[in-house]
């Protein structure tokens, strides 16, 4: 059977390094980093999904984690730890399949918050940010 790829969509938030300068917030709290919507036909039922976010440790040596989220809830997430040298840039990139989807309009999103600590880390999201997705299945 052939694949086909149904539907695309991005958000591309910054394409730039060094264009955003915004603050992750411990956890609980979080950062909406991008989100797009996504149709998923009958025919379909994976979506794969691509983020790259540039980082920057801006005190120790924060982790930070992502989460993706289809809708409401959370289909995706990892932790990711920025070297400890303050003031160096760090872009990371992520995939997901999100296997299974439903059928119908999706709204996906990504989200970051750093992990608590006893210590003090701080990050910012300092561009680029993309995020896309596509919707494929048999024909």
């Amino acid at each position: 059977m052939t694949q086909q790829i149904f539907d695309f969509s991005s958000s591309v938030p910054s394409s730039g390094s060094q264009s955003l300068n915004r603050s992750i917030p411990t956890s609980p709290s979080t950062i909406k980093l991008a989100a797009f919507g996504l149709f998923v036909p009958d025919q379909s039922n994976n979506v794969k999904l691509d983020a790259t976010v540039g980082l920057e440790a801006t005190a120790l040596t924060p982790t930070i984690l992502f989460k993706v989220f289809r809708n409401t809830g959370v289909i995706f997430s990892t932790r990711i730890t920025v070297d400890a040298d303050t003031g160096d840039f760090q872009t990371v990139s992520f995939q997901a399949i999100d296997t299974n989807a439903p059928t119908g309009f999706h709204s996906y999103s990504v989200t970051a918050e750093l992990v608590p600590s006893i210590f003090l880390d701080s990050a910012q999201v300092v561009g680029p940010v993309t995020f896309s997705g596509f919707s494929i299945g048999q024909t």
